[in-house]
């Protein structure tokens, strides 16, 4: 009888697979990457619209500047997020596609000769 773990599974099914032991932490830069570029482009767009509108229109130039900016950033951070989940996808979809053979040119004009003759025909 073979071991049984869990809920009636076997013991070799709970346990994790060769590729995901090798993979640990290495996936987690392009999610961080989508992590901070909202909160990013937020503050960073929320000082800029501050002290352009300082520059502007003083002190109350200044937070208008800052609820725009704001704004701006926020939208402007959403659409980066879109496009760089699409683009994320992209890789990995073309990372999982089958890799196409394609022999360089020099072996598909390469004229071919046979040394050994059919002997059977005799």
């Amino acid at each position: 009888m073979k071991p049984q773990g869990i809920f009636g599974r076997k013991v070799s099914e709970l346990s994790m697979t060769e590729k995901e032991k090798d993979k640990g932490f290495s996936g987690i830069g392009p999610w961080l990457a989508v992590g901070s570029e909202l909160p990013c482009s937020v503050i960073a767009l929320l000082l800029v619209g501050q002290i352009l509108g300082a520059a502007v229109g003083g002190p109350s130039g200044a937070t208008w500047g800052a609820i725009l900016g704001t704004i701006f950033g926020f939208f402007l951070g959403v659409y980066g997020v879109y496009k760089t989940i699409g683009y994320l996808e992209l890789i990995e979809r073309k990372s999982q596609e089958r890799p196409r053979y394609m022999p360089p040119m020099e072996e598909i004009l390469e004229d071919v000769a046979f040394d050994k003759e059919d002997e059977s025909s005799e």
